[in-house]
């Protein structure tokens, strides 16, 4: 792994069932924001997962700052933040919950957290199970984000959310990674926020590598990303 690379992926197989995800081979490095589009099924989730050390590998390598993500949990989450929109949090104020979690992490910027919540709207005094699902949501960035990570993976972190929401979540998710050695993935079927932030794309189809690179290469002038995916077989 070239230690300027934060992840690195060497013949990845995921299996979820009958589904396979194979990547041959696949890196990210820092500063970069990486769109990962795709039709539903298409192994998303399932690379993210992996990745984040929620699942282990069926073949292959995945090394995330050089660490194996499921040997190695703590030392990968310690500097990569994973939120999804059914991520579970604990039944407590927002408030409390961030004070708790603040002390897992010694990258903490309670600064931040103070930012975020008032940039998003949400009462630190009020219960997390009473929260609308879009408040829910960015409470689940917030958590992603509070330690600052030199990784941030991203599954479907606007959904419940309004145009407007979705502009203020996605504005807040490039203010924090503004940093040329931060990198974010994110996985979203809203493909024209995608296509506003990624400066790259990952694109799969049916748990393949259909395309990659710099998104303005890929997509090219003249058509947008749904079209793109349109012509590559990868819309759905």
């Amino acid at each position: 792994m070239n230690p300027s690379e934060l992840i690195r992926i060497e013949g990845l197989v995921l299996r979820r069932g009958t589904f396979r995800l194979n990547i041959p081979s696949w890196s990210l490095a820092p500063g970069q924001v990486i769109g990962l589009v795709g039709p539903n099924g298409a192994g998303k989730t399932t690379l993210l997962e992996g990745l984040a050390g929620l699942r282990p590998l069926d073949g292959g390598t995945a090394r995330v700052f050089g660490m194996d993500p499921w040997t190695d949990p703590a030392g990968v989450r310690s500097s990569l933040g994973f939120m999804s929109d059914d991520m579970p949090l604990f039944a407590m104020k927002a408030g409390p919950l961030m004070e708790m979690l603040s002390g897992y992490y010694p990258t903490w910027d309670a600064e931040l957290v103070r930012d975020l919540m008032d940039r998003f709207r949400i009462d630190p005094g009020k219960q997390v199970g009473r929260l609308s699902k879009g408040q829910g949501t960015r409470l689940r960035l917030i958590t992603a984000m509070a330690f600052r990570p030199r990784v941030l993976l991203l599954d479907e972190p606007a959904a419940g959310l309004d145009l407007a929401g979705r502009r203020t979540l996605l504005d807040a998710v490039l203010d924090v990674v503004r940093d040329p050695e931060r990198s974010v993935m994110i996985s979203s079927h809203l493909l024209a926020d995608v296509e506003r932030i990624a400066d790259h794309l990952l694109v799969l189809d049916q748990g393949r590598v259909v395309q990659e690179g710099r998104t303005d290469s890929l997509i090219g002038d003249g058509r947008t990303l749904e079209e793109a995916l349109l012509a590559w077989g990868a819309a759905g």
